[in-house]
């Protein structure tokens, strides 16, 4: 249902779990430079990153990007993060190395062209979907923007609705990061995420659901999250009639009867229906394309006031997207996307404090290019950074 956790997963990118970087018979620099510029051979990868990801895979993703960058100017890893440059594009990712120098994580962001206006970049953005939202602001001026007002399925960037009701609890004293919740069978949805695997009646504090939320993406945190804040209070923060929790959505997209009755049903009727289908989650099953209706609709200029009002939050730092972090003094990201939906929801500040938010919605009735998406919102990113 959703985008990757560290990072977003595009044609561009090997997902891997990432462990440490310890010493190696290469330097990380060295290896990355050789994937980079010379032939690839399974030498260079541990076993158990081949058994996830063939070395065929890792060498058209490598021949994409040197089709895009050229000669590679420079490499330079820092600890698991990279930068390697050539005249015209930079490229930024994670490596990770086990004793041997073998590679066991790696990630490519999409290729960034190095100098890019915001005009270009725009252009960029048409033909993505059916419909395509974008709004660019910088302390909360509009530096460009189409349809930012037209709410739009946003898949669980609706997430920092939930976020933003637990953040007003806390700092009305009615709740603390550290309280302690217990997670319940009738909590568990689908991946994204890791806390579905937690052992029922497992006690999780509420920073530990929050940033699961946001940083994976995580469906159970969430709707764990819903029951303990309240399904209403989260509605009206994000400007909706009622909320599907995400088992309710996963439970309705699976069974074709149950959505064509809530897509049916009065506004006021839905709500009911939508808790019927929340008890109702099968145990596998496979999502149809986007159904207007079904969703979570939310315009980006709301998306992006909520963005901002939870930036300062510590669990909003531990995943940046696509944003280059080193471009900004803060980077705060959340997205979503399920089949027909992207969307993408930068809060940023610049060395000189000033505040943006880069904002992307896609909406298609068939399948949405996720690597053009992100290549696209990577640029608009680039070019809102160049404009600072």
């Amino acid at each position: 249902m959703d985008l990757l956790g560290r990072a977003l997963a595009s044609v561009f990118c090997v997902p891997a779990v990432l462990a440490g970087v310890p010493a190696a018979a290469q330097s990380a620099d060295e290896v990355l430079r050789d994937i980079l510029s010379a032939p690839l051979s399974e030498a260079q990868f541990a076993p158990s990153f081949l058994s996830a990801v063939p070395l065929a895979q890792v060498q058209g993703i490598v021949a994409d990007l040197r089709m895009v960058m050229g000669g590679f100017d420079a490499v330079k890893v820092t600890g698991q993060d990279f930068v390697a440059t050539s005249q015209s594009h930079r490229l930024t990712g994670q490596i990770a190395l086990n004793d041997e120098g073998q590679v066991t994580g790696l990630f490519f962001a999409p290729p960034l062209p190095r100098q890019i206006d915001l005009s270009t970049a725009l252009q960029g953005l048409a033909g993505l979907g059916d419909s395509v939202a974008y709004l660019v602001t910088r302390d909360e001026e509009v530096l460009a923007e189409a349809g930012a007002t037209q709410p739009l399925a946003v898949g669980s960037a609706f997430k920092l609705g939930v976020l933003k009701v637990l953040a007003d609890d806390i700092v009305a004293g009615e709740r603390d990061w550290a309280d302690v919740v217990w997670l319940e069978a009738r909590h568990k949805s689908w991946p994204s995420g890791q806390m579905q695997d937690l052992p029922d009646g497992a006690p999780v504090t509420l920073h530990s659901a929050a940033a699961a939320m946001i940083s994976l993406s995580d469906n159970t945190a969430t709707d764990l999250l819903i029951d303990v804040l309240g399904a209403e209070r989260i509605a009206r923060a994000l400007g909706l009639d009622h909320l599907l929790t995400t088992r309710a959505f996963f439970a309705l997209k699976t069974d074709p009867g149950a959505a064509a009755a809530y897509l049916a049903a009065a506004p006021e009727a839905r709500a009911a229906l939508a808790r019927r289908a929340d008890r109702d989650l099968p145990a596998t099953g496979t999502l149809p394309a986007l159904q207007q209706g079904l969703e979570w609709y939310v315009p980006l200029d709301q998306l992006c006031a909520l963005a901002r009002e939870v930036a300062p939050l510590d669990i909003m730092r531990i995943n940046p997207g696509l944003a280059d972090t080193g471009a900004w003094q803060r980077v705060a990201f959340k997205g979503g996307s399920s089949p027909g939906v992207v969307n993408l929801t930068s809060a940023l500040v610049d060395d000189a404090g000033r505040t943006y938010c880069v904002a992307l919605t896609v909406n298609d009735a068939g399948a949405v290019d996720e690597a053009a998406v992100f290549a696209a919102y990577g640029a608009l990113l680039a070019a809102t950074a160049q404009t600072n």
